[in-house]
């Protein structure tokens, strides 16, 4: 599996223990972050609770079918891709009626499933980036020149409107000065540093969001920069794709509130 989906959480929905373990660890071991549940309730318990990418769902259960949990999750949490899985004899044209974005016969290989994914995810990521990067203005905050400027290009290569600032200060006076959508800023810089940063920025504008870089993720790891109230994060070195997804994903989280 590529770099780009080892963050990507999954929600596997099978009543059969066997399968459901099976998808569940496979999945797993490749790369992904997996959650599982044994039918419709758990399923709708996990998706109130958690932040689920994409949602594998068995489609003959009891009590409540996997139609029935597609239909919940396209109403309910419309950004969510739904992957159908079914043994032979279901219509599939009832299950993408549902509005399902994938349909597998059971058994299938686990490549396959990996591919649908990908595809899926892909499909719906560059949606999103389309729909929400047109006129969205992103702030950078790096005392480092060369960091803002390579960012800078690549945000504006991405269809954003982009700001440099070189320390924090000056990016609270840009923050009041410009109706901004997004702040990008390093953890390490002089004066005051991008967690002290992050914490004005969210005093004052709680519906900002903001994304840390950094180039020590060994001393200042993903979980504590979001215990610090960070939307996103991001290790140098990066690729572009992966700012695109990421700022895709936080800015349609944060319009759709």
């Amino acid at each position: 599996m590529g770099d780009d989906f080892k963050s990507v959480t999954v929600l596997v929905v099978d009543d059969e223990v066997m399968i459901r373990d099976l998808l569940g660890d496979t999945l797993q071991a490749i790369g992904y972050v997996v959650k599982v549940a044994d039918g419709f309730d758990a399923a709708v318990d996990i998706l109130k609770s958690e932040n689920i990418d994409v949602v594998i769902t068995d489609i003959m259960m009891p009590v409540k079918s996997g139609v029935e949990l597609i239909k919940l999750v396209k109403e309910e949490y419309p950004q969510v891709p739904v992957l159908a899985i079914s043994g032979k004899g279901v219509p599939q044209q009832s299950v993408f009626n549902a509005g399902a974005d994938g349909f597998l016969t059971k058994p299938f290989r686990i490549g396959v499933v990996e591919e649908l994914i990908e595809k899926t995810l892909l499909r719906y990521d560059i949606a999103k980036a389309q729909k929400v990067t047109r006129q969205k203005k992103i702030l950078v905050v790096d005392d480092e020149p060369a960091i803002v400027s390579t960012l800078k290009d690549s945000l504006e290569a991405l269809g954003y409107q982009s700001i440099g600032a070189s320390n924090g200060k000056e990016a609270l006076q840009v923050i009041e000065n410009n109706g901004l959508d997004l702040v990008i800023t390093d953890i390490r810089m002089p004066e005051k540093s991008g967690i002290d940063l992050l914490h004005q920025i969210k005093e004052s504008h709680p519906d900002l969001p903001v994304v840390i870089i950094t180039g020590y993720p060994l001393a200042y790891p993903p979980d504590k920069a979001m215990k610090e109230g960070a939307d996103g994060y991001l290790a140098k070195p990066f690729r572009i794709n992966q700012i695109d997804q990421l700022l895709a994903k936080i800015l349609y989280n944060f319009d759709s509130r």
